[in-house]
């Protein structure tokens, strides 16, 4: 045989062996896409793939602007199901996600190629010994109000009731009863947590410490899926006065200026917001207390920002939860609203408060808009109080040192083209409204992908321990979305 001849069958059998590798990867990954259902064989819960009937309805969440198609949805039954999810997510190289309330404003809840949804994790075990309750992370916020008052017990939660308690604790958690009690993660005990091996893993002050730290302010999606919390609990107050007062929007530089000089002598048992839409201006508070102490407490700031109307309601604890939960009396503990196209921006502010060419160019901006993206301003004036005792490096909630935080929301009511417009306008206000008025931080509950430098304004000083604790747990970055802790 030739030199030629052997060059030439040399180069037969390579060409012959390159197809024989390229053909084995190229099986190796249809087999892993074909092995996820044998993964799941021994779910308990129910499998939602694209072919199943109702999946289009399942992946809607509460935001219709942003859309994911997950390529299977795990309605877990058990705390099993979870650890069996995270396991074939991890071994078959796929992003994973929980949803629990599916409140994430850029719908991050299902962006995983699993998502898990574990609503059907809502136990309630309440200790009124230990003034402690164990709640399952798929829990929507009224049912733990609820179930807690029953007994005469509260968390501080947030107001809107069909919010889940996963992500709602896990980022934050503000609500009116935030200045006395603080956030909902500052009572937080501990949490059973499922790594992203899939093992199922106690964590507390006393083990697992740097994931205590991460979880408390950054715990959404990053380093593995809370099956549930133990809280600690509070007595309910034996009476409760709920607060409104309105104003003309022409009158609204008086509220800011007259809660600027007095809202720092208010005692931590008053909480409330300030609500702005197009026409007019509300002040929604809550007093733990009677309506003659919250009269009083409140008659200088009354005086001073000369409202056109008032109205002090005392009733019980939970009465008030149900005032102030989107005001709805009848179904409080899942009364859901229909999910919308909808876009928001966060905001926070520190002492001395908004000045008044901040709070104009707020007004200027939404007349601005078209009236088919309705927006409205919540200026809630609870980010202080108890919030503000606990260190911004105790937890990785970093927004310790804010008297009111902002929540700018805007509805997209129109045709593409104008909620485009709207949109656009939104995001430019946006960027020029932080650069010129408020603090650099922003609050990751209200989690927006257009948001510039996100990593320092969600997280701040806190975040290279957070990217620390990423690596060591999750270093093949199995829990990943667009905006989740990075590993660098």
């Amino acid at each position: 045989m030739t030199s030629l001849s052997y060059k030439y069958l040399f180069l037969y059998f390579y060409i012959l062996l390159c197809l024989i590798i390229i053909c084995n990867i190229s099986s190796a990954k249809t087999l892993k896409k074909r092995d996820l259902p044998s993964c799941l064989t021994d779910i308990q819960g129910t499998l939602v793939y694209p072919n199943s009937p109702g999946y289009n309805a399942d992946i809607i969440d509460e935001n219709t602007r942003v859309n994911f198609t997950p390529t299977v949805i795990v309605y877990a039954k058990t705390v099993a199901d979870v650890q069996f999810s995270v396991y074939c997510a991890s071994s078959l190289n796929m992003s994973i996600s929980a949803r629990s309330g599916g409140h994430s404003y850029e719908k991050y809840s299902s962006a995983g190629a699993i998502v898990v949804d574990i609503t059907n994790l809502n136990k309630i075990d309440i200790n009124s010994t230990a003034n402690t309750a164990v709640i399952g992370a798929g829990n929507r916020l009224g049912a733990i109000y609820y179930t807690l008052s029953q007994t005469g017990f509260l968390i501080p939660l947030g107001t809107c009731p069909s919010v889940g308690i996963g992500g709602h604790a896990l980022g934050g958690g503000y609500g009116l009863y935030g200045r006395k009690y603080g956030l909902a993660l500052d009572s937080i005990l501990s949490m059973d947590l499922v790594d992203p091996t899939g093992r199922l893993i106690t964590v507390n002050k006393d083990q697992y410490m740097d994931l205590f730290f991460a979880l408390r302010g950054a715990g959404a999606n990053n380093f593995g899926i809370v099956t549930s919390f133990t809280f600690k609990i509070y007595p309910t107050p034996p009476s409760v006065t709920s607060i409104s007062l309105n104003y003309a929007l022409t009158n609204i530089q008086n509220v800011f200026d007259a809660y600027n000089q007095l809202g720092s002598s208010l005692p931590d048992d008053i909480s409330f917001s300030i609500v702005i839409d197009n026409g007019s201006v509300e002040f929604q508070g809550v007093y733990l207390g009677t309506q003659t102490n919250a009269n009083q407490i409140l008659s200088q700031f009354i005086t001073q920002s000369q409202p056109t109307s008032t109205q002090f309601t005392e009733e019980s604890f939970f009465n008030s939860v149900v005032r102030w939960g989107f005001q709805q009396t009848n179904g409080t503990i899942y009364p859901y609203h229909s999910p919308s196209d909808f876009k928001a921006k966060s905001f926070y502010v520190k002492s001395p408060g908004l000045s008044a060419a901040g709070v104009q160019s707020l007004i200027t901006f939404m007349k601005g808009l078209p009236t088919t993206c309705p927006t409205y301003a919540i200026f809630d004036l609870y980010a202080g109080g108890a919030a503000n005792n606990v260190p911004a490096n105790a937890t990785a909630f970093v927004h310790r040192d804010e008297i009111y935080s902002i929540e700018l929301f805007t509805t997209l009511n129109g045709d593409n083209a104008t909620n485009q417009q709207c949109f656009n306008q939104l995001n430019s206000f946006g960027e020029a409204f932080q650069a010129n008025y408020t603090d650099y931080g922003c609050y990751q509950n209200y989690i927006d992908r257009d948001l510039t430098d996100w990593k320092t304004r969600y997280y701040g000083s806190n975040l290279p321990a957070l990217i620390a604790i990423k690596k060591i747990y999750d270093p093949n970055n199995v829990f990943n979305y667009p905006q989740s802790i990075p590993l660098e």
